[in-house]
């Protein structure tokens, strides 16, 4: 373990050098296996390190393209959780350094065979609190190790540990907010076409440990399949979706047991034009333990560009929640494995939620994506609890008050600045403030939170 004044040093350095840094425009990709770099096969393209290090020839049959990615993040929370934090915290109030390095290396057989590798590197600085290994540090892993085989130009089979992302990740995530991405154990059939693609696929989450290598797949499995279809005529795009998922870390109103629970689904959404619409619906079947599960959610977001470059934007969400505790069936709505859906302000997830969102864009090119955002958040359901994004229990808390009356959660608003100077580089600066709501108060503590971050990420 470094020496904590040392590791200081040590971040400061990297974010200071990549703050700095400028380069030639590159195509990176967000799930880092689907780079494409094959323009450079001819080397006079090859102009810098980076190129040259995209497409290394070894023998005839052979190419190696090598990669990574540093991101280097400050948070200050004013009453993180609202306040309500476990007896072993020193502070309510942290401020933190969030480090994360990877470096990858994609290892090519003629067009048939890929061996693709990446190792993790991510650390947290400064918060006196106890880590959250999940999330906050992993200080080396192998966060995806997988091979391709290619059968033709349309099907693909992978097998290993790999990141898995689906649609506009409400279900399955690779979690880019929090410091140590999500991975997966299992296999993949791929389809690709030039206006389908079909993934069939049967994973186990990994459990990240803080250590050196020591993660390990979680008791919990994720079964299906994600259709995308997107039209050649319009601006109309399609997906469909089935998951199935057992789980035995389920908890719902103090009650754990044995979850088998199938999600199905569609998203109904548009390519980007001058007015846009996301609409998500899915259901939700299946028993946890003696319990029969019937759930439903529906997410939208409609935006409309009345000048060039801005967009004003009205999302939510409609997900009830459990609507009894006494009777044989469990309406409680699982997001799975999703993106925290109301980013890192407060770690709320949408499941028994009502939340109307109003807000303004600007998106000009591939340089600037800034979000000023309002969320007012109110509990569906009176005899269900609220959520974080990783579905444990946020509300009620054992040994406090779980009959509330009150429905109000909180209101939230959050401005999101994103400047992408280079293809390489990418900085943001992230501003939220949640008013905690009357639930929250008379379920503990209810205070105020306040959230500020500033990121830098180089990627190569």
């Amino acid at each position: 373990m470094f020496d904590l004044r040392f590791r200081k040093i040590y971040l400061f350095f990297y974010f200071g050098i990549f703050l700095q840094y400028n380069s030639h425009a590159q195509t990176i990709a967000k799930l880092r296996f689907d780079d494409d770099f094959s323009y450079l096969k001819a080397d006079s393209l090859k102009t810098t390190w980076k190129e040259k290090i995209k497409n290394v020839s070894l023998g005839t049959n052979f190419q190696l393209s090598l990669g990574g990615e540093s991101r280097e993040q400050y948070q200050s929370y004013e009453h993180v959780n609202f306040g309500e934090v476990p007896s072993d915290f020193v502070t309510d109030s942290p401020h933190q350094l969030m480090h994360r390095i990877m470096f990858h290396a994609n290892l090519a057989y003629k067009n048939t065979f890929r061996l693709f590798a990446q190792l993790n590197n991510t650390a947290r600085f400064l918060n006196p609190n106890p880590i959250n290994s999940q999330i906050d540090e992993n200080l080396l892993s192998t966060h995806q190790l997988f091979l391709d085989y290619k059968f033709n130009n349309h099907w693909i089979f992978r097998v290993g540990q790999q990141e898995l992302a689906y649609g506009s990740e409400r279900f399955v995530a690779s979690r880019e907010g929090p410091n140590t991405r999500l991975t997966f154990q299992g296999a993949t059939l791929k389809y690709v076409s030039p206006r389908n693609k079909l993934d069939f696929f049967t994973s186990k989450p990994m459990k990240m440990n803080t250590g050196v290598f020591d993660d390990v797949p979680a008791s919990e499995s994720l079964y299906g399949f994600y259709y995308m279809h997107s039209s050649s005529k319009s601006r109309f795009n399609v997906d469909l979706f089935y998951f199935k998922s057992e789980s035995n870390l389920r908890q719902y109103m103090f009650k754990k047991g044995n979850e088998n629970r199938h999600t199905f689904g569609t998203r109904l959404y548009s390519s980007l034009g001058p007015w846009n619409y996301d609409v998500e619906l899915a259901k939700q079947v299946g028993a946890f333990d003696e319990l029969s599960i019937s759930s439903f959610m529906a997410v939208w977001d409609f935006n409309v560009s009345p000048v060039q470059y801005f967009y004003l934007g009205f999302s939510g969400n409609y997900v009830p929640g459990d609507k009894s505790n006494s009777d044989s069936q469990l309406n409680t709505f699982n997001t799975l494995y999703a993106k925290p859906p109301f980013g890192q302000t407060v770690a709320l997830n949408i499941t028994n939620t009502i939340n109307l969102s109003p807000y303004v864009r600007y998106q000009h090119t591939n340089k600037w994506l800034v979000t000023l955002r309002s969320s007012f958040v109110t509990r569906e359901s009176l005899a269900d609890g609220i959520f974080t994004p990783n579905m444990m229990p946020l509300r009620p808390i054992l040994g406090k008050n779980k009959d509330s009356n009150a429905r109000r959660v909180g209101n939230i608003f959050a401005l999101d600045v994103n400047y992408f100077p280079t293809k390489n580089v990418s900085l943001q600066f992230e501003l939220g403030y949640c008013e905690a709501g009357d639930y929250m108060s008379d379920t503990g503590n209810g205070r105020d939170v306040m959230y500020f971050a500033l990121k830098n990420a180089f990627k190569f």
